[in-house]
């Protein structure tokens, strides 16, 4: 009787199983690792804007960020976009009075808060939105570090492409 086997060691039973086999498992790993759904193939790229406050810094770094300078992440050194807006105000504490038994506001000299617009062009999907490659969302410490400053901030604000 002849022998229906190929390579010496597998007949083409064995072969079509092995090919399913690896078929599944491929759609299997698809699906559940890195399967990108219909809501992450339908970003489109615009500009878009977020703002960073930076809580209690000198009032020597809010005078250096200029409008119109770019912005990395000091972490990893990567862009971030073009400034497009800088504002600060006075950093203030919160204290208690015991005479009055009351809570004020005071200034503290020599320091300030700073909130930079930075846009960029970026990505929306139904996940999150990315702008020059870094993920944006509100209330995200960022790094942020441009000519002459750096400062840790918080992202307070995210804009639609305006």
């Amino acid at each position: 009787m002849k022998s229906r086997k190929l390579f010496g060691v597998f007949n083409i039973v064995d072969i079509i199983l092995i090919l399913a086999v690896i078929a599944v498992g491929a759609v299997g790993a698809k699906m559940f690792l890195g399967g990108s759904g219909e809501a992450d193939t339908a970003a489109t790229t615009k500009t878009y804007s977020y703002v960073v406050m930076g809580a209690e810094v000198l009032d020597e770094t809010a005078d250096f960020p200029v409008v119109g300078g770019n912005a990395y992440n000091s972490s990893t050194s990567a862009y971030l976009g073009t400034v497009k807006e800088v504002a600060a105000e006075q950093f203030t504490e919160t204290i208690y009075d015991k005479e009055t038994s009351k809570f004020h506001k005071v200034p503290v000299e020599g320091y300030s808060n700073i909130y930079v617009t930075i846009e960029g062009p970026g990505s929306e999907t139904e996940k999150d939105i990315t702008v020059n490659g870094t993920t944006v969302k509100t209330g995200m410490e960022l790094n942020v570090k441009g000519k002459g400053y750096a400062f840790k901030g918080i992202v307070v604000e995210v804009r639609d492409g305006e």
